[in-house]
């Protein structure tokens, strides 16, 4: 966010999320950082992501490091509310808090979990009137992590036009993969035996099928809310060793190409099926 944007938010006394549109739009580290780690410190245990095994554990240092970092999630409150300089380095340094605690993945979920309780004062992360607390931060960090979303997936807005041409709520909206459980504790403690990119597939597997529910009105729909997820649980299926390149290929040249030929039938209105 710029800092004219910030104060702007500031000024008018509405401290929303930096990562306003739920969509995708996380802070979160980028790709390439989330599957691998910046530096020493973080690595240990298993680090190929290709093999199926357990979780990754922290290491003493590692666990020091986390704590620390759920610690920079809280908001300083002292801070004299017109001093736009140093309320915006307290944001930052919550929001660089939430993102380098995504770099640790599974090894900073128990610590998360622990933490989901924490009722000390930190920034929203999604729901700008509602989550201002640290415990909110870290279900957010580990929804975020574990619903990986691609970022050319969705757009901004709560609802979207299904097959039948009516408004439905967006799925990430309605629900998440973790309400079955009974929460993300008991969603993660049933799924303790999965890698970090197994979880993460059966998260997207769960938003694939609420939108395939849905439905698309036309082509387009398909291109940007169904296909996306399509390509980006066959990129974490290949994270967790299986061989789909194949069809990870095929799947991104019908994007790529727009091929509306492609897009499954039943997903369609029915007038389009009959064409």
């Amino acid at each position: 966010m710029s800092r004219l944007g910030f104060r702007c938010l500031l000024a008018g006394g509405l401290l929303v999320s930096i990562c306003q549109a739920d969509p995708g739009a996380r802070q979160v580290a980028p790709e390439d950082a989330r599957q691998s780690v910046p530096s020493p410190s973080v690595q240990g245990g298993r680090q190929a992501t290709g093999a199926k095994s357990p979780w990754r554990n922290a290491t003493p240092q590692q666990k020091a490091e986390i704590e620390a970092l759920i610690d920079q999630l809280v908001l300083n409150q002292n801070i004299d509310p017109n001093d736009m300089d140093a309320q915006e380095k307290a944001w930052d340094t919550c929001i660089a808090a939430f993102d380098k605690l995504s770099t640790y993945q599974e090894r900073a979920f128990p610590q998360l979990v622990q933490h989901l309780d924490d009722k000390r004062p930190s920034i929203p992360f999604r729901n700008h009137r509602l989550d201002f607390q640290v415990g909110k931060a870290c279900y957010w960090n580990l929804y975020y992590q574990l619903q990986d979303r691609p970022d050319d997936y969705s757009r901004y807005g709560y609802y979207r036009k299904g097959r039948d041409g009516k408004d439905h709520p967006q799925p990430y909206w309605k629900g998440t993969p973790f309400d079955d459980a009974g929460g993300v504790k008991k969603w993660l403690a049933a799924h303790r035996g999965l890698s970090y990119p197994e979880m993460q597939v059966k998260c997207l597997q769960w938003l694939l099928k609420k939108e395939k529910e849905i439905g698309v009105p036309d082509a387009e729909s398909y291109f940007r809310n169904i296909l996306p997820l399509k390509i980006q649980i066959l990129k974490r299926r290949q994270q967790a060793g299986e061989d789909v390149q194949a069809e990870l290929k095929r799947l991104q040249k019908i994007k790529q190409e727009k091929r509306v030929d492609q897009i499954p039938r039943e997903l369609l209105p029915g007038e389009q099926v009959d064409r």
